[in-house]
């Protein structure tokens, strides 16, 4: 069995998989480019921040996941 039979038994599954794979990839995309946000900061930036690197799939040891970025790239003393 392969992947587009699988998919077509869920009812539904075929109509939303499209907008799915578009929301990952431009979450993606935004998150390659978004700076993180400062150390301890507050408001919404932060929380935004976390929800597009969780919908984009930047977790673990991805380069830019949210995990310890204390110190910028190129910022070396």
């Amino acid at each position: 069995m392969d992947i587009i039979t699988s998919l077509a038994a869920i009812p539904g599954a075929g109509a939303v998989l499209p907008y799915l794979t578009a929301a990952i990839a431009v979450c993606a995309a935004v998150a390659a480019v978004l700076p993180h946000p400062p150390a301890g900061a507050a408001g919404l930036y932060p929380v935004i921040y976390a929800v597009v690197n969780f919908i984009a799939f930047n977790f673990g040891k991805a380069r830019n996941a949210n995990a310890t970025a204390s110190a910028t790239p190129g910022a070396q003393s």
